[in-house]
């Protein structure tokens, strides 16, 4: 029996991940942190870790996103949400 492959939309994860870093930039940035390193370090997070998290070349865990977008004080709904304003 074949099975039939759904008609969805496919996305390229490197051209995601660079999506996420963004979002990731412009949030920090309307919280008035004007560098990686001080938000991270405020977060808990590794500051080298999380300036890969927002040029988008390194995978992040959906544990540390979350904590992450906590941080931010938005829900992982809110972070993935395109429409809505994040201020």
């Amino acid at each position: 029996m074949k099975v039939k492959k759904a008609n969805f939309p496919s996305q390229n994860p490197k051209e995601v991940l660079k999506k996420m870093g963004a979002k990731l930039v412009k949030l920090r940035k309307e919280r008035g942190y004007t560098n990686s390193d001080d938000f991270a370090y405020d977060q808990g997070i590794n500051r080298s870790q999380y300036g890969k998290y927002e040029a988008g070349s390194q995978d992040i865990r959906i544990s540390t996103l979350v904590k992450i977008v906590n941080s931010l004080g938005l829900t992982i709904e809110d972070f993935f949400d395109e429409g809505r304003d994040h201020k």
